[in-house]
């Protein structure tokens, strides 16, 4: 499935390949940055900073966050609405969207092109909260499960079946995307892959969006999920354990995908692999589930070759070093409960640095 995107694009491409406005976003962004300003004012030290220091503002609140460290001026939730502002915001700079490494579990507001109004990019978070939910609690859990959803059964399933039924898709913007490999049956091995483009240009993933009000706020939640096809070759080799990939639609077919006119049969026909021979995939470094830095950076998009690292484990393995064998594993490798056994499968595994459509 996909629960991680990346997405960094001038706004003027943006602009271009939709033929839409920013307008909306710019005003959506404005609330957001104000009470990120007052929140920032409530304490001395993180008064000082502004946006243009990031890294120092998150250093701040990861340190906040420790145990007895929070400054009587800040409340547990104004911690986490600050950590979540300051993701939002750090993407929306020079003149674009840097947002290397998107997490779909920090449901930070996205920009996205609706069957409503694809003259406009609109903010939506990602996991759809489907409008009938009445309880708030209810509502929050359902989105980490609707993150994506399976294309062949969106009329079926009774989270999606009314945005589907409704025509309410849209096209989320992405420059790529990142999946694992599992080395075992349970995944508690794997190997982050970076699923891109050759050309480096946009391209659209497709999504249903949906409307939903919290009556505890009278507020409205706009969301999205995204929808996933059977994988190509690439992706069955990446994503072994659920063989599925985004449905990415073709520059020529968008407008065709946001037509609210197209019967259910027409719209599943747009939902199939991508068989563009400019997609690749090549491995990357964990530094895209460390935790407390900041990896909405580019350097979470270098190339890793993790087959000199398993093997120079290995040796320690074949020398009776299992101490140094997994911690050497996992200077490189994601997973807290690797065993010694599991280094010995991997190491009877090539891992394909690169692949690439033909």
């Amino acid at each position: 499935m996909c629960y991680y995107k990346s997405l960094a694009q001038r706004e003027s491409e943006l602009l271009s390949h939709y033929a839409a406005s920013f307008q909306n976003i710019t005003d959506e962004l404005e609330p957001i940055k104000e009470r990120f300003s007052i929140l920032m004012s409530k304490d001395e030290k993180l008064g000082s900073l502004g946006l243009s220091a990031p890294n120092e503002i998150h250093n701040l609140l990861t340190l906040y966050s420790q145990k007895d460290s929070l400054p009587s001026s800040l409340t547990k939730p104004e911690l986490s609405e600050l950590k979540w502002s300051l993701k939002t915001l750090s993407s929306f700079r020079d003149n674009g969207i840097y947002r290397y490494l998107e997490n779909g579990f920090d449901y930070l507001p996205t920009p996205i092109i609706t069957a409503g109004d694809p003259t406009h990019f609109k903010l939506f978070k990602w996991g759809l909260i489907p409008f009938y939910i009445a309880e708030r609690e209810k509502a929050m859990v359902l989105r980490t499960q609707t993150l994506n959803c399976i294309s062949e059964e969106m009329y079926e399933k009774p989270s999606f079946r009314d945005a589907a039924k409704n025509a309410q898709r849209c096209l989320i913007p992405v420059t790529g995307f990142f999946e694992w490999r599992w080395l075992d049956e349970q995944g508690t091995v794997k190997i982050p892959y970076y699923i891109t483009f050759r050309d480096h240009q946009l391209r659209s993933m497709a999504g249903l969006y949906s409307r939903w009000k919290d009556k505890e706020t009278g507020e409205y939640y706009y969301s999205y999920t995204v929808l996933t096809c059977e994988a190509n070759s690439i992706l069955q080799y990446v994503h072994n354990s659920k063989k599925r990939m985004p449905v990415f639609i073709a520059k020529e077919d968008e407008q065709a995908w946001l037509n609210k006119e197209l019967d259910p049969k027409e719209v599943k026909e747009l939902c199939h692999p991508s068989r563009d021979p400019a997609m690749s995939a090549y491995t990357i470094s964990k530094l895209l589930t460390t935790r407390n830095i900041i990896n909405n950076v580019p350097e979470v998009l270098k190339p890793m070759n993790y087959n000199t690292a398993i093997q120079e484990a290995h040796q320690y393995l074949l020398s009776g070093d299992k101490k140094k064998a997994i911690e050497a594993f996992k200077n490189v490798v994601s997973g807290d409960k690797i065993k010694a056994e599991d280094l010995a499968n991997a190491a009877q595994q090539e891992i394909i640095a690169e692949l690439e459509l033909k």
